[in-house]
């Protein structure tokens, strides 16, 4: 399962800018900077639970 927490934070991103956009809240710049910063820091903390392929095999 965290494997996939890297992918679901970055698509999170745009949905995030997406909703706030259409709720149109009156601080959108600290809505927008805060959960874009706050999901790429947990989209670069759980790159370390990837799975990536073995070299070598055919």
């Amino acid at each position: 399962m965290k494997s996939w927490l890297t992918a679901i934070c970055f698509l999170l991103i745009p949905i995030l800018y997406f909703l706030v956009g259409i709720v149109g809240l009156p601080l959108n710049g600290i809505v927008f900077w805060t959960g874009t910063t706050i999901l790429t820091l947990f989209g670069a903390y759980f790159t370390k639970y990837l799975h990536f392929a073995e070299e070598g095999v055919s």
